[in-house]
C-alpha cells in the first residue's frame, strides 16, 4: 500500500493518485428518471475481490473522495461513486448551482438503489458489495439499508448524518421553519442567502489535513459544478425528516447487515448523540470513537488515514 503523506500532497496527488485513477476510470450519467441524469464514476481495481460503493456527503461529490478511491483499489476493491442528484455534476432541480435543493430525501436512496441495482450489480458478477458513506451519504446510506436489507454484504458510516445540529435552535423549530418556507418554489430558495462562492478557510473547515483541505479547495475554485455550498429550505425539511426516520427504532430493526460506524469526537456539522442512539438500535452496529477529530476523518494526516483504512479494510474482508 502506497500511502500520500501531507508533504508536497498536491503533488503526490497530481503525480501519482490523478494519473493512477485515470487509467482505471469509466465515466457517465444513469437516469432513473428521465431528464434528471446522475454522474458516476466506476473504477477498475486489479484482480478485485469486492466492490465498495461510495455515498458522498453534503455538498460533495466523488472527486472529493479520490484519495481514498486510491487506497481501496490498492486494497483490492473495484470502487462505484456517484454525484448526489443536486451535486458536482449530476441533475439540479434549481436553477442556483450554489444551492442544493431535495424535493424528496427519498430521491437520494432510490437513485443509490437503482444507480447499484442497473449498474453495480451487473458489473460485479459474483464479487460481494460494500458500501462506505460519509455524512449525508451515511443517512441516504442507512435509508437504503432499512430499505433494501440485503443489497449490500457490509456498510461503514463515516460521520454520517443521523441529526442535525442547528446551534442552540431547537430541532423542532428548525424543522418548522424550512416547512414553512419550504412551500411551492419558495422550497428552492437558500435557508441563509448566498450569492457567490464563499472564501472557505482551513480553520473553520471540516477537515483535520490542512493540505488536503487546500487540495480539493483548489479543485472547487476551479471547477463551478463543485461550488456547491448551501441549503434550500426544502433540504433543511427533507434531511430534519430523513435523520429522524433513518435513527428510528422501527427503521433501524430492518438492518441485517453489519455496521462499522465511525464517529468524530470533535464533529460540528452532526450530533454524535444521534450517532449513539443509532448505534445502540442496530445489533451489528459497531461504533469506532475518533477522539479530538473533525467531520470529515478521510481528510485527516497519514498517520490517522493508515489506522482508519485499515479498521475499514479488516471490516470488509473478516
Amino acid at each position: 500500500m502506497q500511502w500520500i503523506a501531507d508533504e508536497q500532497y498536491a503533488e503526490q496527488m497530481r503525480d501519482i493518485v490523478e494519473p493512477y485513477l485515470a487509467a482505471r476510470r469509466e465515466a457517465g450519467y444513469d437516469e432513473r428518471v428521465k431528464g434528471q441524469p446522475v454522474y458516476f464514476e466506476h473504477y477498475r481495481a486489479d484482480s478485485p475481490r469486492g466492490v465498495v460503493v461510495i455515498s458522498h456527503g453534503f455538498t460533495e461529490s466523488v472527486k472529493k473522495y479520490a484519495e481514498g478511491i486510491y487506497y481501496l483499489l490498492q486494497a483490492g476493491f473495484e470502487v462505484w461513486g456517484f454525484d448526489h442528484r443536486g451535486h458536482g455534476r449530476s441533475f439540479r432541480a434549481n436553477g442556483n448551482p450554489l444551492v442544493v435543493h431535495a424535493d424528496r430525501f427519498d430521491d437520494y436512496v432510490r437513485d443509490l438503489q437503482h444507480l447499484t441495482e442497473t449498474r453495480v450489480k451487473p458489473a460485479a458478477g459474483e464479487l460481494p458489495l460494500y458500501l462506505y458513506c460519509h455524512s449525508m451519504g451515511g443517512c441516504v446510506g442507512a435509508r437504503l439499508m432499512e430499505t433494501c436489507p440485503t443489497l449490500f454484504r457490509k456498510a461503514v458510516l463515516s460521520s454520517p448524518m443521523l441529526g442535525l445540529g442547528f446551534g442552540k435552535i431547537p430541532v423542532p423549530v428548525a424543522y418548522a421553519v424550512a416547512s414553512l418556507r419550504g412551500i411551492g418554489a419558495k422550497g428552492m430558495e437558500p435557508m441563509s442567502p448566498v450569492s457567490a462562492f464563499p472564501v472557505e478557510t482551513y480553520e473553520e473547515s471540516a477537515a483535520n489535513s490542512e493540505p488536503r483541505f487546500r487540495w480539493y479547495y483548489e479543485k472547487k475554485l476551479a471547477d463551478p459544478k463543485l461550488q456547491t455550498c448551501a441549503a434550500s429550505a426544502g433540504w433543511g425539511r427533507e434531511a430534519i425528516r430523513a435523520c429522524s426516520v433513518a435513527r428510528s427504532k422501527k427503521e433501524t430493526a430492518k438492518i441485517q447487515i453489519p455496521v462499522l460506524l465511525f464517529q468524530a469526537g470533535n464533529d460540528a456539522f452532526v450530533k454524535n448523540e444521534a450517532q449513539d442512539e443509532f448505534a445502540a438500535r442496530v445489533p451489528s452496529c459497531t461504533l469506532r470513537k475518533m477522539p479530538g477529530l473533525r467531520h470529515e476523518l478521510f481528510f485527516s494526516d497519514k498517520e490517522t488515514l493508515q489506522k482508519y483504512w485499515g479498521q475499514i479494510f479488516d471490516f470488509y474482508e473478516k
